[in-house]
Formats: C-alpha cells, structure tokens, sequence
C-alpha cells in the first residue's frame, strides 16, 4: 500500500491523473487484462517528461499504453505504473508538416493531413492505433511503412530525426530501447483532396472486408517473408480455439477474443499455433504483439 501512496504522490507533484489499481483491460483492444498499481494519465509533453523522469529517479518499473491495440496484458498485471497517452493529443499543420502527439490517432492525423489536401499515409487508415505506439513499432501495411513519412520524433530525453529511428520491420529504436514517444513531426505531400479520400475510402473497404470484427490486436504474428495468415490456414488452424479465444475464420492471423476470453487463453492459443506450424512447416513465427506482463513460458517455439 505504501508504493501506491508513493506513485499517487508523484502524480500529485507532477501534475498527471492518477488511478490506483487500475484494470488495464479496458485500455487494450483485445479487453483482457489484470491491474497495474498505478495508472497514469499524462495530458501534456511536460507532464509526461517530468512524470516519466521521477519514476525513473525512483526506479518505478513502469509500461506504456496508446491506443492498447499492439498488447497483450497478463491476467496478473503489471506490478509498478502503467502510462496511458490516450489524453497527451494535439495536432498541427504548417505546411507539409503535420505535427501530432503520442495519443492522438492515426486516423486524426489521416483526417487533418486530408483537411489540409496532404498524404501519404492512407494506407494506414482503419488501424486503430495511436501515433505513438504507430511510430514505436513501425506500423506499415501494402508494402509501406509510417517510418517513410517521419522526420523528427521528440520522446522523453530528447529529439531524434527519422533517420536515426533505427526503424526495421516492425522495429524501432523506441522499442529496442524502451523509449517512450512524446510527439511526431510527419513531412507529408500535396495532394488533391478528393484523391486523398478516395485512397481513404479504398483501403477501409480493404480492411473491412479482409479482416474479422471483435476484439483482437490487429496482425498476431509478423509476416517474414511469407504471409503468416496463409501459413496457419494451411496448417487448419482456422477457427482452432483455447477458451475464449479463437483465431478467426476470415484471416487466421487474426485470433479474436471473445466476451469471456482471458490473456491466458489468448497467450496459450499463440504458443499453440507456434507449436503447430513448426512441427508442420519448420517455419518459426514471430509475433508483432507485444507482451506485458509475466506469462507462463511456453512460447518457444
């Protein structure tokens, strides 16, 4: 109970909301999840930097949540402090420069790029993402990525060009190094507005019809050199189910989390699916979800 005093207090002294005991399941796309001593709510860069240095100054382990649609959460939680972005938005144009924050959405910046007749990331429209966690783990589809449209990114330390992102197939060095995206500026292309939103309109069209409705993470394993969704729906794995959850019937990279589904049951079903491709194909799958949280270590395949 002392520790949770003490994360309230920092909260208190550095101006950012603050729950105790906080569910994170509701901030996870895939709305499983247990509870994190502390849930932060940062609602300015300046709050989020003078909260991110005293957990550091107190050794406060501590995770990151945008959009929660890239995790999953353990049913246990996560002991010390959570921080959800989902407050820290603000998005700006000047000229071919949209600047946005952590939490704001791709699709507000999707919006405000076509607001102002600029494109260049349409392809990403209909993922439920933050630009944060977006830039963090290099989201891309179609044979693009956001990386291509970065030009400077300001995380809790300092400021780094997109160049020096170390940015990689669903990489980043946000991610290999734990750095925690506070905003993004995105250099983007003049474009005639009724053709931005007729690519808008085309790939949601694309994502509706290709992918399941529910609860799920988007993409469940990354697609090395091969299509990992074709891979699975070779091996049957369609529809194959633990608990409440099951990899879905229209793209089987895609596993969906029912009304009653845990983390658990979600963590077993990946670990299974591994098991099953490797000992049929020799193929080792690789996922792009993100784990947070202690899981039982059976992944190892």
């Amino acid at each position: 109970m002392e520790h949770v005093v003490r994360y309230l207090e920092i909260g208190r002294q550095t101006g950012v909301a603050c729950e105790e005991n906080a569910l994170l399941a509701p901030y996870c796309t895939f709305g499983t999840g247990g509870k994190a001593d502390a849930l932060f709510f940062p609602e300015t860069e300046e709050g989020a930097t003078a909260l991110l240095s005293r957990l550091e100054e107190e050794s406060v382990p501590c995770v990151f949540l945008g959009n929660g649609s890239n995790v999953l959460v353990s049913d246990d939680g996560v002991r010390g402090a959570a921080i959800c972005f989902r407050r820290l938005k603000g998005i700006s144009v000047k000229g071919k420069i949209v600047t946005a924050l952590a939490g704001d959405s791709l699709s507000d910046v999707i919006e405000a790029a076509l607001l102002n007749s600029l494109g260049g990331l349409e392809f990403l429209s209909g993922i439920p993402a933050s630009v944060g966690g977006a830039v963090a783990m290099n989201a891309g589809c179609f044979n693009k990525t956001i990386a291509e449209y970065v030009s400077f990114v300001r995380y809790a330390g300092g400021v780094l060009g997109g160049r020096d992102c170390r940015f990689s197939y669903r990489d980043s060095i946000f991610r290999q190094e734990k750095k925690c995206v506070l905003s993004v500026c995105f250099h983007l292309e003049n474009v005639e507005y009724e053709q931005s939103e007729s690519k808008i309109g085309y790939f949601l069209s694309l994502r509706r019809n290709r992918q399941p409705k529910g609860r799920t993470c988007g993409s469940t394993f990354r697609n090395d050199g091969f299509f990992a969704g074709k891979v699975i729906e070779n091996c049957g794995l369609k529809g194959y189910r633990v608990g409440g959850a099951v990899v879905s019937e229209k793209h089987a990279n895609f596993i969906v989390a029912g009304k009653n589904a845990t983390s658990s049951d979600i963590y077993s079903l990946i670990a299974r699916i591994k098991k099953n491709v490797w000992e049929r194909c020799g193929i080792r799958l690789r996922e792009e979800v993100e784990y947070i949280g202690k899981f039982k270590d059976e992944n190892q395949f």
